[in-house]
């Protein structure tokens, strides 16, 4: 594929859509082709404001053969199917997150698209800003020494456009798999491993789903993490990184373009602080999407980024504690 564009379809005409289809549009080697929707005339209306063609059912779109990927955005509960249905079709497949509701249905698509040869992403939009690959290559670089604690909160009001969605159990709605997932895989990725220990509370809301959620994690290096979140609180949208010769402030962490650096070189006075600033765009899917492009000219099948067996584990943590707190989802 060095010499086209690659071409997309999507799955699911709502909100992400729309986002996607910007970054896409956005993408010099990406070319938006078609949507579809299983909600009846939606479909065509997102194909006309952004100037593409509608297919009449999901089983249309991963039939064509002008498509090379699919981007599944329909709600948590639809994901393994959709995805399923693509990559029996010969699609590789870019799934928004939750990559899908459990670790064995993760694992499921994991294996399928394994045995069909097609690339398979989770879209964690996040891990791929340039502001985050900064961080982690200064981390990596012990900029604050060994990081010994990280702490983030990462919350507030859900639009009105988004609440339906959260509190129905029957679309696999709560805070964790929604909101929780972000600071979940910030830490993950920035420590290079994933937690030896978990353990975490929940406040239910009044359909059963996970309103507000606190985890706990312990990691083989002796590193900590403490995570906040909630769809109906407003919290700071902030991390901080603690580490054995400084620490680092990264407000609004899920999207921003800076962070602040502070070293006390192990004492309770701060010596020197140095803000770091990145140009990054606005619609930060753009990153993501060429990610995908890279690793299909490159006829990778994941991304090193996210690999596979992290999407999986990460999905199982995520049912260790909905397992503590006794929320499983009516169709599983």
């Amino acid at each position: 594929m060095p010499d086209t564009p690659i071409r997309w379809g999507i799955l699911g005409a709502g909100n992400i859509a729309h986002k996607f289809a910007d970054a896409v549009a956005q993408d010099p080697d990406s070319m938006l082709v078609s949507v579809a929707s299983n909600t009846p005339g939606k479909a065509a209306a997102f194909a006309e404001a952004v100037g593409i063609s509608a297919d009449e059912s999901y089983q249309s779109l991963v039939g064509r053969d002008d498509i090379d990927v699919v981007y599944i955005a329909t709600t948590h509960n639809f994901h393994t199917d959709n995805a399923a249905l693509a990559l029996n079709h010969g699609k590789s497949v870019l799934i928004e997150k939750p990559f899908t509701v459990n670790a064995p249905q993760a694992q499921f698509l994991v294996d399928l698209a394994r045995d069909k040869g097609l690339f398979l992403m989770e879209a964690i939009w996040t891990r791929f800003l340039p502001t985050m690959i900064e961080l982690k290559k200064r981390l990596n670089e012990q900029v604050i020494g060994e990081v010994q604690h990280m702490n983030l909160t990462f919350g507030g009001f859900a639009p009105d456009k988004y609440r339906p969605r959260l509190i129905d159990p029957a679309l696999a709605g709560g805070v964790t798999l929604d909101m929780g997932i972000y600071p979940i895989s910030f830490v993950c990725y920035l420590a290079g491993e994933l937690p030896v220990q978990v353990q975490s509370l929940c406040q239910f809301s009044d359909t059963g789903v996970d309103e507000r959620a606190t985890y706990q994690f312990r990691f083989a290096s002796g590193m900590t993490a403490s995570i906040a979140t909630s769809y109906n609180l407003k919290m700071k949208q902030e991390a901080v990184l603690y580490g054995t010769t400084g620490y680092i402030d990264y407000p609004d962490f899920q999207s921003g373009s800076a962070f602040a650096i502070h070293h006390h070189g192990g004492t309770n006075d701060v010596d020197d602080s140095a803000a770091v600033q990145l140009d990054q765009a606005d619609n930060g899917f753009v990153y993501q999407v060429a990610e995908v492009v890279r690793c299909l000219r490159a006829g990778e099948r994941e991304s090193p980024l996210i690999p596979h067996t992290e999407t999986v584990a990460i999905m199982a943590l995520m049912d260790d504690m909905r397992q503590q707190w006794g929320l499983r989802y009516p169709f599983e």
